[in-house]
């Protein structure tokens, strides 16, 4: 368990908003198009105004559960919702195109290091809900401002009409076998590839972990883009597997018949937590603060592992057909190493593989 631990972190933190390297990562399932921005309109308010009754939810992918839990809420509360669902990095782009003018009151996000930046920033108001002491340890800020409702890992993903011998370990990825079958979604695009990068190399320490990800490019790693891309390149038979690409859009394809599977290193790997908070802005803090509630819920929980994700608290089962949050082994490596570490390793990780 990674414990999120936060004071004093950013003493000089620029916001993680507008021209982010990492804020492209595209997060929709395979009925979904790359980068696909969705909005539901139910009258909801467009900022500017006092309480309403209403709410304004702007979140990232996937698109179908974003989609189901704003529905089952507005069904169960009566509270009108207005949903922009996109991108991280689309999300994070509306958000600053609206400083002057704020419209949205909960934000949901794929990666932690934005919701860090907006914490340290003032612009989150902490909400303690009654589901905190539930969920996994580490996996929201203990001060109340963000929750990660749900996680995703990653894995290493392949085709099985492609690979007879699946890799078990990241190391295997270096052999022969698999020479120039590997992708890995860019670092550059997606904020979970990127905190893998780091935390491989907080893991095995600077001199091993750059020489294994030089090895994996000259054993023909390529980078294709976001998750989603990354995954379409292994079903599609353009690559044989993809590294450290998030699990549930392999267990979504899965279902839809597509010829995947997928294994978790022994070694270790980077699970995930998907915030949410409410803004400092917000105008309708009632309604937003039933909303994380909802989200923490047996029914929004609920919904979180019927789309493949790992569900926040402890009690609630992940899917059937997925593996569970304990039989998933985790690097070592803490939260904030890749906070301080990740712009760096990130520039490095690009050069290094031009």
């Amino acid at each position: 368990m990674k414990r999120l631990r936060f004071a004093a972190l950013f003493t000089a933190s620029a916001l993680f908003i507008g021209g982010c390297s990492t804020s492209g990562e595209a997060d929709q399932p395979k009925e979904s198009t790359e980068g696909n921005t969705q909005e539901t309109t139910t009258e909801a308010s467009s900022g500017g105004g006092t309480e309403s009754g209403e709410l304004v939810i702007y979140s990232s992918g996937p698109g179908g559960m974003a989609e189901e839990l704003a529905e089952q809420f507005e069904e169960q509360s009566g509270v009108e919702v207005e949903l922009f669902q996109s991108t991280t990095g689309d999300v994070l782009g509306r958000l600053e195109a609206e400083q002057s003018n704020p419209v949205a009151d909960v934000v949901v996000l794929a990666s932690l290091q934005p919701a860090v930046d907006y914490m340290e920033n003032g612009l989150i108001r902490p909400y303690e809900s009654e589901y905190a002491d539930q969920l996994h340890d580490g996996w929201y800020d203990e001060d109340y401002h963000f929750y990660g409702f749900s996680a995703a890992a990653l894995g290493l993903s392949y085709n099985t009409d492609l690979i007879e011998e699946p890799p078990r370990e990241w190391e295997d990825l270096t052999h022969e076998a698999y020479q120039d079958q590997i992708a890995i979604p860019s670092p550059s695009e997606s904020g979970t590839a990127r905190d893998f990068v780091a935390a491989y190399i907080a893991q095995e320490g600077e001199e091993e972990g750059w020489a294994f990800f030089e090895e994996l490019r000259d054993n023909g790693l390529s980078m294709e883009g976001s998750n989603n891309p990354a995954l379409t390149s292994v079903i599609n038979g353009a690559n044989g597997v993809v590294m450290a690409g998030v699990d549930y859009m392999v267990y979504n394809n899965i279902e839809g018949g597509e010829p995947l599977d997928i294994v978790f290193p022994e070694s270790g790997t980077t699970i995930t937590p998907r915030p949410a908070f409410i803004l400092e802005s917000a105008e309708n803090v009632e309604e937003a603060e039933k909303y994380i509630d909802f989200i923490l819920s047996d029914e929004g929980q609920g919904i979180v592992a019927d789309h493949y994700l790992l569900p926040a608290r402890e009690d609630i089962p992940p899917h059937e057909d997925r593996a569970a949050y304990d039989e998933i082994a985790e690097l070592d490596f803490e939260w904030e190493y890749l906070f301080e570490n990740g712009e760096d390793i990130l520039s490095e990780f690009t050069e290094m593989m031009r």
